[in-house]
């Protein structure tokens, strides 16, 4: 059995793949392997995984009949890892030189733990500039147990939750029986059960994956699939006990991110949708407010919080409208 097992789900990324597979196995050794998804891609993508499992036996394929999404096709590659450790790789970013083998020796040294997260930087694809997680460096610097659990350092619950920055032991998954949700933003419904749930956790203060931000990528169009935020984050609250004492933390993770996604024209393009999207957050904040719950931040901030718990959305459209004509910058508004 290998150590590591590396998923990697492809649909659409042909102009990418390749050197998305190459920083991957570039430092992988022989007792490794990494499994590619084809998720019924209409282009290039599976000729070319097809074209690396052919010359390195470490790579395997499994060409899906449907399109699943990102999700699902996760799970896919899951089902077919027998690695000890599992890392999710998206296919438009890649690895840092190094960033297989430097894993590897960290989950050697200490093979019970249950996730190790590791550090990243933004890419930004116009400008060809990339910048490092300054929370995530936070974290590493910040005082605490090496080995932890969230409990003992909440501020991991305030890093960036999505499956590409983080390695997984897979029996702590099968175990907790956690599987990905299908829809946009599937990484909030398994990356916060999966961190809360997570006994030993440890960080790898080394920029590992490069986040490409490129045009066209899901996040940065816009459309009805965006209220998918709110339904991942009540799975989140249905997975984490009622009782679990970092469920406030939790809460004002979620409102932070939807008072985001509201604000966000590209995401929330139109009045009709960002309508709706401002009740079903309403609804949820009613529901899942902790008691005695304070809005964080400033005074803007604090209004919103107050509008959504009064339903008013008419208000709030009209002070969107004039914060906006008065050219004050909030990108959440």
């Amino acid at each position: 059995m290998p150590l590591l097992s590396v998923v990697v789900p492809v649909y659409r990324v042909e102009a990418y793949l390749r050197q998305c597979l190459d920083s991957i196995l570039r430092s992988a050794p022989e007792d490794f392997e990494l499994i590619v998804v084809d998720d019924c891609s209409p282009d290039g993508s599976g000729d070319i995984a097809d074209e690396y499992a052919a010359r390195d036996p470490r790579v395997r394929v499994r060409h899906l009949t449907e399109n699943v999404g990102l999700g699902r096709a996760r799970n896919a590659g899951l089902d077919e890892a027998t690695g000890a450790f599992v890392w999710f790789v998206d296919s438009d970013d890649w690895l840092a030189d190094g960033a297989i083998a430097a894993a590897i020796r960290r989950l050697t040294a200490d093979p019970a733990l249950d996730m190790l997260i590791v550090d990243f930087a933004r890419y930004a694809e116009d400008t060809r500039t990339s910048r490092r997680s300054a929370v995530a460096r936070a974290l590493a610097r910040s005082p605490g147990p090496e080995v932890f659990s969230a409990v003992e350092r909440p501020s991991v619950v305030g890093l960036l939750h999505v499956a590409w920055n983080r390695v997984v032991r897979r029996q702590f998954l099968l175990d907790e029986g956690l599987r990905f949700h299908p829809g946009l933003y599937e990484d909030v419904s398994w990356t916060y059960p999966a961190v809360l749930a997570a006994r030993r956790i440890a960080f790898l203060d080394q920029v590992c994956v490069y986040y490409r931000l490129r045009e066209g990528a899901i996040t940065s169009t816009g459309g009805a699939r965006h209220l998918g935020m709110i339904h991942h984050w009540e799975l989140v609250f249905a997975a984490v006990p009622a009782d679990h004492p970092l469920r406030p933390v939790l809460f004002e993770q979620s409102m932070r991110q939807g008072i985001a996604v509201l604000g966000n024209e590209t995401r929330v393009p139109d009045a009709r949708l960002r309508r709706e999207f401002f009740l079903r957050l309403a609804a949820f904040q009613h529901r899942y407010a902790p008691p005695g719950w304070a809005p964080p931040g400033g005074r803007i901030h604090q209004i919103k919080y107050v509008l959504l718990a009064k339903r008013l959305y008419p208000v709030y459209s009209v002070l969107r409208w004039g914060y906006k004509a008065a050219r004050r910058q909030d990108p959440s508004f």
